[in-house]
């Protein structure tokens, strides 16, 4: 039996296609619900639970729990400890979903071989992969990855013969996407996705979590986040009081930790201003988006809502406002379309052909994909994009390449990159191979690369001298790639990078209730990039601006000087930037430079930050902004000066995206470049 399957990262579904009813029908799990709980419990006897006994666990504050790991997939730094067992975010999917393939075989008596398997439209190569991997290794055949959105739109187009052009606009428990599709005939053509895999549901249930636990420590002095089991039970509860708000005014709500007891009442309209910078973050992707495509609202015909947040009042009426129309569309199956549009297509596939039949289905992929190659002039890395955002796929370009004159070698290294950017370390380096098997005689040999997005959105790479086909080996990405930020020069040394890292904290008045939890993030991020040849500073903002501690290769005193940081101890406003103060601090040292920037409001003098970051990109500093709570993203991206260094979290979620940082900054990822010689391999 071939099945759909939507592994989501708050519940996941299984779905089938009835060829005698011509219709899709989901099947239960062992509970008879359709939707069974992306959660996973670990007992100290060795025993794991998943699904439904899992939440149950969660919701009392049993166990280690494993949940939202969908957004860890394809990351090697995200792990799940559990009694001395390490899990990745790809075992917890392949245990989840060899739990759905079980309760769907007892349902139907049916052996399942073979299954369609959703994921976020903006998942990259490390995460489509994965999930591949997940589930092959529940024994089964990954008949084709389909993107989530593309899946809701066959489910709702299949049956629609009317031509339209919809925006799909999907927001799932962890993840948000937007795609354009058009529909015609029951065909079913994606115009362009984008999206941010860390924006979803969940974020609106932890501005509840927030909310109470402030209310609670004001009322009695303690934190209920302190205790990681209280913590999980309000986690559980807070998805339940979302879900009371999209349906009344207002929801009471109590909370028991420390032997004392608190009851609050929050209203649907305190919770939609709380959490309006969610949403604004759906609206600065879906303008990013059109803006791409260069389409207007009146080219859009409908905006169909998927995914169980999409039920929050507050998404409709925003959505409404966005568009100026009220041709907003609840989809009929809001939480089961992604399955069902997935079922559709395992009954549609045919492996023997290689691609759909009856029905046209045409997806796009959500990134660039290039090769590192040097600039014309020969004086930088760039990247060379082979295949444009957007592409319709399957698809595949080859261009020739050019071995310099006077180059003896037979063998060349390709690097794979994933994104928009010029620069090479603003994209994922997802894969080196090594060609050999080419006649060079040192006049400049031409090589055909060839590289291709295949219909799962993964990434394959050819290469070609004379249209005869070369070999390509598979060879680990080094840990260090800073170089791919400097001139082609003499080869990279084996000395460390120096590097120097300014931390600027917000000590605004808005940061009241939060900042002991920045401050462990900081402790953590810390220890994770220091070593002999980075130096670390912090500076505190507000309206005034204090250096706290200057840069130093002494971690341990930017950890103890973390205790200095009080609230308002620079005023309780926003008006100075830290970024001038900061490059001063940085200016004359050798080595790469980075101001890392945590914020949690909205700035007064923008003006005078937005020109100090100028300063910084002119001085070759690298900026990434952290934001979260009130933060505008808009003018984070405004002072970031790296691609994808305005990056926008939670306060449940800040330790994560800290994590993210040190793991790039320590692969040489995040833009800290300093000449480390000679890397050239191919040149236009």
């Amino acid at each position: 039996m071939k099945v759909g399957i939507d592994l989501g990262t708050t519940y996941s579904t299984v779905a089938k296609y009835d060829k005698q009813t011509s219709k899709t029908e989901v099947i239960p799990n062992i509970f008879g619900k359709e939707l069974t709980p992306s959660v996973i419990c670990f007992l100290e006897n060795g025993e794991i639970m998943i699904g439904e006994d899992a939440k149950d666990m969660q919701a009392g504050g049993a166990g280690i729990i494993a949940a939202s790991f969908k957004r860890g997939m394809g990351d090697t730094g995200f792990n799940v400890e559990a009694y001395g067992k390490t899990y990745s975010a790809e075992q917890l999917s392949g245990m989840l979903l060899k739990q759905l393939i079980t309760d769907a075989e007892n349902q139907t008596g049916e052996k399942i071989d073979s299954a369609v398997i959703t994921v976020p439209a903006y998942f990259n190569d490390f995460q489509r992969t994965a999930t591949i991997r997940a589930g092959e290794s529940c024994g089964i055949k990954v008949l084709k990855i389909v993107n989530e959105p593309t899946a809701a739109a066959i489910s709702y187009g299949y049956n629609h013969s009317t031509d339209k052009t919809v925006m799909v606009y999907d927001l799932g428990g962890g993840t948000f996407d937007v795609t354009i599709v058009k529909i015609s005939g029951g065909n079913i053509t994606v115009v362009g996705t984008d999206g941010n895999h860390l924006l979803g549901g969940k974020d609106w249930d932890a501005v509840i979590t927030k909310y109470v636990c402030e209310k609670f420590e004001e009322e009695f002095g303690v934190d209920p986040r302190e205790d990681e089991s209280t913590k999980n039970e309000l986690i559980v509860a807070a998805e339940n009081y979302k879900k009371v708000l999209s349906k009344a005014d207002n929801v009471a709500i109590q909370v028991k930790y420390a032997g004392n007891s608190g009851k609050y009442t929050l209203t649907r309209e305190e919770f939609d201003v709380k959490t309006q910078q969610l949403l604004n973050a759906t609206r600065d992707v879906i303008i990013n988006l059109m803006d791409e495509l260069q389409i207007a609202w009146s080219d859009i015909d409908e905006v169909l809502l998927v995914g169980g947040s999409t039920r929050m009042p507050q998404v409709s009426e925003f959505l409404k406002k966005l568009t100026g129309r009220n041709n907003v569309i609840d989809h009929a199956d809001t939480d089961l379309a992604v399955a069902k549009g997935a079922a559709i297509v395992s009954e549609l596939y045919c492996s023997d052909k290689h691609g759909l039949s009856e029905h046209k289905i045409v997806d796009v992929t959500a990134h660039s994909l290039g090769a590192l190659s040097t600039s014309v002039d020969g004086k930088r890395y760039i990247n060379e994009i082979m295949i444009k955002k957007n592409s319709n796929v399957p698809v595949s370009v080859r261009k020739p390449f050019k071995i310099a004159e006077g180059n003896m070698t037979d063998k060349i290294e390709v690097y794979t990159l994933q994104g928009e950017g010029k620069n090479p370390l603003d994209c994922y380096v997802l894969a080196k191979v090594v060609i050999s098997g080419f006649c060079n005689i040192g006049d400049g040999a031409i090589i055909d690369i060839e590289y291709t997005y295949d219909e799962n959105g993964v990434v394959q790479v050819n290469a070609y001298q004379d249209g005869e086909m070369l070999d390509v080996e598979a060879d680990p990405v080094p840990e260090d790639i800073s170089w791919m930020g400097e001139a082609p020069g003499a080869r990279p040394s084996d000395v460390p990078i120096a590097r120097n890292i300014v931390i600027c904290v917000d000590l605004s008045r808005s940061m009241k209730v939060s900042i002991e939890e920045v401050k462990d993030s900081i402790r953590d991020f810390v220890s994770s990039v220091s070593n002999d040849t980075t130096k670390i500073g912090l500076v505190g903002f507000g309206d005034k601006i204090k250096i706290i501690r200057d840069l130093t290769e002494d971690s341990n005193m930017i950890v103890t000087a973390l205790d200095e940081l009080k609230v308002n101890m620079l005023g309780r406003g926003t008006d100075a930037s830290p970024l001038g103060t900061a490059l001063s601090m940085l200016n004359g040292k050798p080595g790469a430079k980075m101001i890392l920037v945590l914020t949690d409001g909205i700035w007064g003098k923008r003006d005078n930050a937005v020109g100090e970051a100028q300063m910084c990109r002119s001085a070759g500093t690298a900026i990434v902004a952290v934001g979260f709570a009130e933060a505008d993203t808009a003018f984070l991206r405004q002072i970031a000066t790296v691609e994808e260094g305005a990056m926008f979290t939670t306060l449940d979620r800040l330790g994560e995206t800290f994590s993210t940082i040190a793991m790039a900054m320590n692969t040489g990822s995040m833009g800290l470049r300093e000449s480390t010689g000679e890397k050239a391999r191919l040149k236009r």
